[in-house]
């Protein structure tokens, strides 16, 4: 396969260059600052004089804002002004297709199906097709403090059971509030951490149709958000941890003030800048009763379609310039982010053992449900879950609130489905 898809690129980028002659063709790709904005620029643009001196067509680069993004490409999509080639987070691709305004990806053209990790590459597919190509991946592990590990007595907990019983060994040796930090009411990525609790009981999202809710169908729900309280409420994290973002989860663990905490690719690097002594390694996260889960994140690469196709043709060749094992590499080396392709994992930069966990995690990840309103459903789902911290902050969560709340969303979700459904 790797072979194949590098054969694949040189091909396309060659037949390119033949037509340099019939007159230069230009595109412009908009990106996020996936790295420090200096390097981030200065790699692209490096990368399209490359490309540019290859295939003879030239690309602009420019950088745009997560906080403005949903803006700007909505816009550029319903004018048919801006960017060829935009990257989309994996749970914005649905609803940037939904608007018709995406070119619909062959994705043997890109090495097929099996090419990607399956994750990411579902959440570039609606309604059976492709609106985009997978690129940078993350996903969620288990970093665990070794030192405190030692000194404890205990090895990394293989289920949920297990990091409770884990945990309570830690609070044993170093004081309530030390085994683990969470993200907590502060944190947009709440969810994210909160669903590997859900599918690792058998619970879900939506029913299988996509067409209800089904968090709160089962005991799994219920479960799983009482299981994340209960760190804070058994006293495994601290209670200050129910209001913590993710940037305040992270310094916990990289401070050396818990033992464990749940932490993407990103993670390592800041570990090494900031306490670079920090004794860690990674494990992956825990099993529950219906085997391992974790959350697929990360960016895909989508093509604007409202362009002329000679546009479209060249940002295909871009996209998959940028695709080829060493350019992949490289960027995700500069981001801190793993690859969406299978065959980059080959790179020796991945041969380490946390790097291995994170590929073994992002394997079996799990996407969100690819519909044009997850960003609605989400934004439902993670209000409830700030409600029920914020009822334990508050002193007043009992037997009943994950309940009453998760129903509430519930109710919440299933009206948006069914607007959805009826446009």
């Amino acid at each position: 396969m790797k072979k194949f898809f590098l054969l694949l690129v040189l091909t396309t980028l060659f037949v390119g260059t033949l037509a340099v002659s019939a007159g230069a063709t230009e595109i412009t790709m908009w990106a996020m600052n996936n790295a420090p904005s200096e390097l981030n620029i200065a790699w692209f643009n490096e990368k399209a004089a490359e490309f540019e001196e290859l295939t003879g067509i030239k690309v602009n680069f420019e950088e745009i804002a997560w906080s403005s993004c949903m803006e700007v490409i909505s816009t550029a999509l319903a004018t048919g002004e801006g960017a060829n080639v935009m990257q989309v987070g994996t749970t914005q691709t649905p609803f940037f297709a939904a608007t018709g305004g995406l070119v619909e990806i062959d994705i043997r053209e890109f090495g097929g199906k099996d090419n990607f990790m399956e994750g990411n590459l579902k959440s570039t597919v609606l309604d059976g097709k492709y609106y985009g190509v997978p690129w940078i991946a993350e996903t969620r592990v288990l970093f665990y403090n070794t030192e405190m590990f030692e000194k404890a007595g205990v090895e990394p907990p293989q289920t949920w059971e297990e990091l409770i019983e884990v945990g309570e060994k830690i609070v044993d040796v170093y004081g309530e509030g030390t085994a683990i930090a969470i993200a907590g009411t502060n944190a947009w990525d709440l969810i994210h951490n909160w669903a590997p609790m859900l599918w690792t009981r058998g619970g879900d999202f939506l029913t299988p149709d996509w067409k209800r809710a089904a968090f709160n169908l089962s005991e799994a729900g219920y479960e799983a958000v009482e299981y994340y309280v209960d760190l804070v409420r058994n006293g495994l994290a601290s209670t200050a941890c129910a209001e913590y973002d993710q940037s305040q989860a992270d310094s916990a663990f990289a401070n050396g003030d818990v033992a464990m905490a749940f932490q993407g690719p990103w993670n390592i690097s800041g570990i090494k800048n900031d306490n670079p002594d920090l004794p860690f390694a990674a494990a992956e996260l825990p099993a529950g009763p219906y085997g391992r889960a974790s959350f697929a994140g990360g960016s895909n690469l989508v093509v604007r379609k409202n362009a002329p196709q000679d546009e479209i043709e060249a940002s295909i060749k871009w996209i998959k310039f940028l695709l080829s094992d060493t350019n992949l590499t490289e960027y995700v080396k500069l981001s801190n982010m793993l690859p969406a392709t299978k065959d980059a994992f080959s790179d020796p930069f991945f041969q380490s053992e946390i790097m291995q966990v994170f590929e073994k995690s992002l394997s079996y990840a799990h996407a969100y449900p690819s519909l044009p309103a997850w960003g609605e459903i989400e934004l439902a789902m993670r209000t409830s879950f700030q409600n029920i911290l914020t009822d334990y902050i508050d002193g007043v969560y009992d037997d009943n609130t994950a309940k009453k709340y998760l129903d509430a969303a519930a109710l919440e979700v299933n009206n948006i489905l069914k607007e959805h459904s009826d446009k």
